[in-house]
């Protein structure tokens, strides 16, 4: 869970929110738990699983009253259902959202490039969401992968504008979309912020982190108006 990646979740919640005063927002709990170990290091080199942070985190969620939880990593839905077994709160599933809004968005594209985590890919977690959808998924090479990997770890470590790999990023772009590729996913929420930067104007661009955030919105002000209606009748 980057913390930019956070931030940037956060942000798309807000704009998303239509309103005009502060008091007319949605209320945000945001814990970015920076304890939670490496995810895309337990699924590749098996090393220290993240899911007991995971599900700690999810618990001081739970236990502070959110009505749901976003997860802003899709490297951390490879434990979704082990964390969803330990609390009640509803998680929200970034992957399957993310699927279901490019299956009804999608403009012709039948061959989407996915750019995520070394970590995601292995784990097949968008090759298998896809697998029933129309839509074949581009998986780069490995030389191409560690470029990917490496242009993440970039903006983490607070380089977008200046990320190093920005230039081999928008090289490999450029290859699938001669190759017939006319959409990306960003599976990984560090690469929507790298999207401004990307040269290929052409190809389409899907920011599953936008998607989140209209779900999330979308299910809060549901929330919001059940709540309205219940006070009322109680009022």
């Amino acid at each position: 869970m980057g913390p930019l990646a956070t931030v940037d979740l956060a942000e798309k919640i807000i704009l998303l929110t239509k309103v005009s005063r502060d008091q007319d927002h949605i209320p945000l709990l945001i814990y970015n738990n920076t304890r939670i170990p490496s995810r895309v290091n337990a699924i590749m080199d098996q090393q220290e699983s993240p899911v007991v942070e995971l599900i700690k985190t999810a618990k001081v969620l739970e236990k502070a009253g959110v009505d749901f939880i976003v997860m802003p990593c899709h490297t951390a839905h490879y434990w979704l259902e082990d964390i969803q077994k330990h609390i009640h709160t509803p998680i929200l599933n970034m992957i399957e959202n993310t699927v279901h809004f490019v299956k009804n968005s999608i403009n012709g594209e039948k061959q989407i490039l996915l750019l995520a985590t070394s970590g995601t890919v292995k784990a097949q977690l968008y090759q298998k969401a896809f697998q029933s959808e129309d839509v074949q998924l581009a998986i780069p090479t490995k030389k191409e992968q560690k470029i990917v990997a490496s242009a993440i770890d970039e903006v983490k470590a607070g380089y977008i504008a200046n990320n190093q790999y920005l230039n081999e990023l928008n090289k490999i772009i450029q290859k699938y979309e001669q190759k017939g590729i006319s959409a990306i996913i960003g599976g990984c929420t560090e690469i929507p912020l790298l999207f401004p930067y990307i040269q290929n104007k052409k190809i389409t661009k899907y920011d599953p982190t936008l998607m989140l955030a209209k779900m999330a919105v979308k299910k809060a002000m549901q929330n919001n108006k059940r709540i309205d209606k219940t006070l009322k009748r109680e009022g």
